[in-house]
């Protein structure tokens, strides 16, 4: 109990710091105070600290795939001048990457499934978009360690009276394709699987009762039942369907990427000094911060 206390204090105290700088850098407007957006365009090298000569990936440009329609994680929007502005958890992270390793970066955005092909056909360098590792995705990618813990949500109708899991069977239940999110419903016996192209499809097939439920990330059940009356959601234990790896997050990169090994001490360090729990904790709570 200690131990999550003092990791909570300093998420905190490290939250403050990323918010004084991104504050200074971006103004006002931002999704979230502590996050400062990043451009589709390359990271200065300034900004990033290519220049650092002494830094594992100085000098290197990186093409990150994600697909940004995946709230608190990564969305876009579109600036006064027509420039695409990015922001969510994966993009502080990614920025902090960039600053402490020392390459620059240009974003390709594209729908979720599309993005293990892109690592395939040597169209991008990584992935960061609220992946998770599957032994099926692992067969044609390799992925860094986990850097956040995932919760997953059930979104139904407040009138469907489904209030469990055990309630799903026999009921047709949706969610964006070619998320692991598919693999999840299949592991519910009895449900019927439906997939389209983006959350806010899957969101309006339950509001007009064409699926049940759907699954997606519990931090995405609960900004779109903000926003859509009517709607509700449960939080589904992933360890009793016995999901192996597939509440985490992961990044993703071809296989055979000298990359993983320099990411993941990295991604590492962010856990030991406290920027991970930080970054966490200004976009998903500090209950999602792991002991």
């Amino acid at each position: 109990m200690e131990k999550t206390m003092l990791k909570k204090i300093m998420a905190v105290l490290m939250a403050a710091v990323l918010g004084a700088s991104a504050l200074a850098g971006c103004g006002s407007g931002g999704e979230a105070s502590s996050s400062a957006a990043a451009s589709s365009e390359a990271v200065s090298s300034e900004a990033s600290g290519s220049a650092d000569a002494s830094k594992p990936l100085a000098g290197q440009e990186l093409t990150v795939a994600l697909s940004a329609n995946f709230k608190y994680f990564e969305t876009v929007t579109v600036d006064a001048n027509g420039n695409e502005m990015y922001q969510g958890l994966d993009i502080d992270i990614l920025e902090h990457l960039s600053q402490e390793l020392g390459f620059t970066y240009t974003i390709s955005n594209m729908p979720f499934a599309s993005l293990v092909g892109s690592l395939q056909a040597g169209q991008a360098d990584l992935v960061i978009s609220g992946m998770s590792y599957t032994e099926e995705r692992a067969q044609n990618v390799d992925f860094s360690d986990p850097y956040v813990a995932a919760k997953v949500g059930c979104l139904v109708r407040e009138d469907s009276g489904i209030t469990s899991v055990e309630q799903l069977s026999g009921k047709a239940v949706a969610c964006s394709a070619g998320t692991n999110y598919e693999n999840i419903i299949e592991k519910i016996e009895g449900t019927t699987l439906r997939t389209f192209d983006g959350q806010a499809a899957v969101t309006q097939e339950v509001i007009i009762g064409r699926v049940d439920a759907a699954i997606t990330g519990a931090t995405a059940c609960k900004s779109i039942c903000e926003e859509n009356e009517g709607l509700t959601y449960f939080i589904i234990d992933v360890e009793a369907l016995d999901l192996g790896s597939l509440n985490t997050y992961n990044i993703a990169f071809p296989k055979g990427s000298e990359l993983v090994p320099i990411f993941n001490e990295a991604l590492a360090q962010m856990k030991e000094d406290g920027t991970m729990d930080a970054i966490v904790s200004s976009w998903l709570g500090d209950d999602y911060i792991q002991e």
